[in-house]
């Protein structure tokens, strides 16, 4: 005969009770009823930058969230706070985002609200735990809320490595992720957490970054006060341009007389109908003119570049061969060209 069964029961019998009245208080707590507020659709528009110049500024847009949820508690009112989560395909970085193009990458963020001071992020992944928190109340028996919520987007400035390209970032269902934590009554829980649906909102980031060139002019380009006597008269100033990043570039210079090669005349004021020849150089040593032949494939007589991103200088010479014309001010208007 085995004693030990008959032991064992004795040793469990003082704690029923205690069970018993364990469950009685577990049953007392307040109602916290799951699944009672349950959203059946969300769906997001797509973030479309369009063409954008990150060298200059950032570039805003905004696009919906769309969603619906419903109460099937046909007795009690109930509060629920929606969470909506966005994280990073692949797993990649959340600070920045990236959209890519092949191997080149656009930095770009997604906010909560319209200063982009909040970022929009997930309770579950990346460096900003900042899902968006819409608090809901839906009275009994099927009551319905359909909602929006704004995402905020932006191609961040001074990207000045960014590459020409098209530019995207897909997330897909398992980027998004609803959660819902519903308690029963007017007030909506203060935190995330609940159950998470199958309800998720795909969506599509994405800019063009185009090829772009900016001119600026230095001081101008002045032969100082000579005499009549003098010949061969020099003078220098530089121009600063500025392409996305790897963008070949030609520069060409024109004269107000329309003289591709970089030949142009000065004239003085009022009445004076002279005028003072000069002609443009690329060199310090007055040996290659600077004209105005240049096209978006080849630099002609002009100069050729690739964009970085950043300014590029060039210095810009000229050489007026005689300075035998009446005493006057003299002056003529060039053009840059930068065709890319």
């Amino acid at each position: 005969m085995n004693p030990s069964p008959r032991y064992r029961l004795k040793a469990l019998l003082p704690l029923l009770p205690l069970l018993m009245l364990l469950a009685l208080l577990l049953g007392a707590a307040p109602a916290r009823a799951a699944g009672s507020i349950t959203c059946s659709s969300a769906s997001m528009t797509n973030l479309n930058f369009g063409t954008v110049n990150p060298l200059a500024s950032q570039t805003d847009v905004t696009a919906t969230l769309n969603y619906s949820c419903s109460n099937t508690d046909n007795k009690n009112t109930h509060s629920a706070l929606l969470c909506f989560s966005i994280g990073e395909p692949g797993g990649r970085q959340t600070n920045p985002r990236l959209m890519s193009s092949g191997s080149n990458t656009l930095q770009f963020q997604l906010y909560q609200n319209a200063n982009r001071t909040n970022v929009w992020g997930s309770q579950f992944f990346g460096s900003f735990l900042t899902p968006v928190q819409v608090p809901i109340t839906l009275t009994k028996g099927t009551s319905t809320n359909n909602g929006q919520a704004t995402l905020y987007g932006r191609v961040l400035g001074g990207q000045t490595g960014a590459i020409p390209g098209s530019y995207q970032d897909v997330y897909q269902n398992g980027d998004t992720a609803l959660t819902i934590n519903d308690a029963q009554g007017d007030t909506a829980p203060a935190s995330c957490g609940g159950s998470q649906e199958s309800v998720y909102f795909a969506f599509t980031v994405s800019a063009v970054v185009a090829k772009q060139c900016t001119v600026t002019a230095g001081a101008n380009l002045n032969l100082g006060t000579v005499a009549p006597t003098a010949t061969n008269v020099p003078g220098n100033t530089s121009i600063a341009v500025t392409c996305t990043n790897t963008t070949p570039y030609y520069i060409g210079l024109l004269p107000s007389n329309n003289n591709t090669a970089g030949t142009g005349v000065m004239s003085g004021t009022g009445g004076n109908a002279s005028t003072v020849p000069y002609q443009l150089y690329q060199n310090a040593g007055l040996s290659t003119a600077w004209g105005n032949t240049a096209t978006t494939t080849s630099a002609g007589n002009g100069m050729a570049g690739t964009g970085t991103g950043v300014a590029q200088s060039y210095s810009v010479y000229a050489r007026a061969p005689s300075a035998d014309f009446q005493p006057d001010t003299y002056t003529d208007t060039v053009v840059v060209n930068v065709n890319y």
